[in-house]
């Protein structure tokens, strides 16, 4: 695992620190963000989605009349 996964970019002086506890912060930072960033896209899409549909249906309604 030399270099794959992320290390903390600075020295915290005397601190005994945990050897693995900066990739489970990085990853679930990461986790959250590209969470939150699908949530985004996803209500983005379904709302663009959902004012498509209603414009179909009242261009049909205009069609029809």
């Amino acid at each position: 695992m030399n270099g794959f996964w992320p290390t903390a970019p600075f020295y915290i002086p005397y601190s005994t620190g945990m050897p693995n506890g900066w990739d489970l912060v990085w990853w679930l930072f990461q986790l959250g963000i590209m969470s939150g960033l699908l949530w985004m896209l996803y209500s983005v899409a379904t709302g663009v989605d959902r004012d498509f549909v209603r414009a179909e249906d009242e261009s049909r309604e205009d069609k029809s009349v």
